[in-house]
């Protein structure tokens, strides 16, 4: 059984700053962090550049994308646009940090190129995770059994809900990290400050861990750190 470090907050604000901070006193220069999207994060990206320190320290890490989707619907921006938008341009992080996922490569040929950068420059020393309604974490969706890789999955209909405003698509693919390689992080940070998510997330704190709810994978991780409502 791993241990993990609950912070409990109410104010998403002061829980941002905290993971801010205690991001800035773990990771070192040349770091590989994995970053996620979505809005659990948002937060914590606006208010980075309020840091000097933490914007000099994010400038000197590198980026391994999480998830993408793959032919995204129209008008639909892509993850790694969000990312650039959200952080790498903000904290003006040089592109050649940034291991990104092409959405437009044929998505077979992606996961076999990502799985191969992964072990060329992997374990990340740091994983920054949300949590989806469903109990997903990156675009690992509730499913039978276990996958490891790199993997391309259909979104259920829960997260295409989630993510998507009118017209909600009927379909969405995307390519994910897999939740083997999550778990080889050393650290993972797991940011979940939606009170309505407090029941999904105490399900995936508790063992066993079940293909049906992924995030449950985390729960006996040796370096949790939870912020939480």
């Amino acid at each position: 059984m791993g241990s993990s470090n609950t912070i409990r907050e109410s104010d998403p604000a002061v829980l941002a700053r905290r993971l801010r901070q205690d991001l800035l006193e773990y990771l070192h220069p040349e770091d590989l962090v994995c970053i996620p999207t979505g809005r659990s994060p948002e937060l914590l990206y606006s208010i980075l550049s309020e840091d000097p320190a933490s914007t000099q320290l994010w400038q000197q890490l590198r980026y391994i994308q999480l998830d993408e989707y793959v032919m995204a619907p129209p008008e639909t921006e892509s993850f790694h646009s969000t990312l650039r938008r959200q952080v790498f341009e903000p904290l003006q992080i040089s592109a050649d940090r940034v291991y990104s996922i092409d959405p437009t490569a044929d998505p077979t040929s992606e996961a076999r190129r990502l799985d191969a950068l992964f072990a060329e420059i992997g374990p990340p020393r740091a994983a920054i995770l949300g949590l989806g309604s469903n109990g997903h974490v990156a675009f690992n969706e509730p499913c039978d059994g276990d996958r490891s890789g790199y993997q391309i999955v259909e979104l259920s209909h829960t997260t295409i809900l989630d993510n998507f405003t009118e017209p909600v698509p009927e379909k969405v693919r995307a390519i994910t990290i897999g939740l083997d390689q999550l778990k080889s992080a050393e650290r993972i940070y797991l940011l979940v400050p939606q009170p309505e998510k407090a029941e999904i997330l105490d399900r995936c704190l508790e063992a066993p861990y079940s293909p049906q709810i992924p995030g449950s994978i985390l729960h006996d991780h040796p370096d949790l750190h939870v912020y939480r409502s």
